[in-house]
C-alpha cells in the first residue's frame, strides 16, 4: 500500500524506506528468520496508472494520493536481511480517475495491512484490515474478479509462485472501483 496498500502495495507499489539489516536487533525466531525491533518508516504512496487490460478492462485507472501519512514497520527479517513481515498503517485518501472519461472519486484507504514476504523479497501473503486498496489483475485472480478494490474488514490474499493472486479469507465487503467509475 496500499498499509493501504496501501496499501495499495498490491498494485500501487508501496515505497517503504526500511532500515538496513545491519541496523536491526532481534531475537532468534524459527530457523531462517528473526524478530527485529525497528522504528516506523514512511511508506509513501506514489501515483500509479493501472493498465486497462489488466484491471478495469475498458479504461486505464489512475490512482493519486490526495492525503497520506502511511508508515511501515518491519517486524521480522529473514537471515539474509530482507523483510519477512512488515506492518503498514496510517491515513490515506486516494483519488481514482477513469482515464478515458475523467470521472473520478476519492476513496479512504487508511486501514492497516500485514505483508509477509519470501526470503527473495516476493510477497507471499497480504492480510488487510480495511479499508485498504487491493489490485486483482485479469486472468490471475481467484476470489475477486479483475479490478482495483477497496476491501473492508479482514481479507487475506495469497500470492502464488505462478503469479496468480488468491483471496483465501474474505470477511467484509469489497468495492470494485473499476465498476464504480466505469
Amino acid at each position: 500500500m496500499a498499509g493501504a496498500i496501501g496499501a495499495a502495495a498490491l498494485a500501487a507499489g508501496v515505497i517503504c524506506a526500511a532500515p538496513a539489516a545491519a541496523a536491526t536487533s532481534g531475537s532468534t525466531g524459527t530457523a531462517g528468520w528473526h524478530w527485529v525491533h525497528e522504528g516506523w518508516q514512511p511508506a509513501v504512496q506514489g501515483d500509479l496508472t493501472l493498465p486497462a487490460a489488466r484491471y478495469c478492462g475498458t479504461f486505464d485507472l489512475k490512482l493519486v494520493a490526495v492525503s497520506q501519512d502511511v508508515r511501515g514497520k518491519v517486524l521480522s527479517r529473514w537471515d539474509n536481511g530482507t523483510p519477512k513481515d512488515t506492518y503498514y498503517t496510517g491515513p490515506l485518501t486516494t483519488k481514482a480517475i477513469n482515464e478515458a472519461t475523467g470521472k473520478s472519486k476519492d476513496y479512504f484507504m487508511g486501514g492497516a495491512a500485514l505483508e509477509s514476504d519470501s526470503p527473495a523479497g516476493a510477497i507471499q501473503t497480504y492480510q488487510t484490515f480495511g479499508p485498504v486498496g487491493v489490485g486483482m489483475p485479469a486472468g490471475a485472480s481467484q476470489g475477486l474478479s479483475a479490478g482495483f478494490y477497496v476491501v473492508r474488514g479482514y481479507h487475506e490474499i495469497r500470492f502464488n509462485a505462478d503469479g496468480t493472486r488468491e483471496v483465501t479469507v474474505a470477511k467484509g465487503p469489497a468495492t470494485n472501483i473499476c465498476t464504480q467509475l466505469g
